[in-house]
């Protein structure tokens, strides 16, 4: 995108600042705040998005579809913390057990 003067730009980027912080002010780790040449206050917010909530982990029995006494990793996907923990909490096997699956902790 271009623009024909500096200011122009610099009003662009304080508005895209603006609202890149407020979309993220629930979650901010830092906030940087300053003065540009012309005058313009931006503040800039980073930091990592609110952690989703899926609720309370599901029954093995809900995931197992096929009723085989274990959670393969297809299965795993109908509940997304698991499915994201699959490889740390299947270390070498192809499936979740029971006993895994219940103690597994999904902080």
């Amino acid at each position: 995108m271009k623009f024909r003067n500096r200011s122009a730009a610099m009003l662009a980027g304080s508005l895209l600042a603006i609202s890149v912080a407020a979309s993220a002010q629930t979650a901010q780790d830092k906030v940087s705040s300053y003065t540009a040449s012309d005058g313009t206050q931006v503040t800039v917010t980073s930091g990592q998005p609110p952690a989703r909530s899926y609720g309370p982990k599901p029954p093995f029995e809900q995931l197992d579809t096929n009723h085989d006494g274990g959670i393969t990793r297809e299965e795993a996907s109908a509940y997304m913390p698991l499915y994201n923990d699959f490889d740390n909490l299947a270390h070498h096997v192809d499936r979740i057990s029971k006993r895994m699956y219940e103690r597994w902790d999904q902080r």
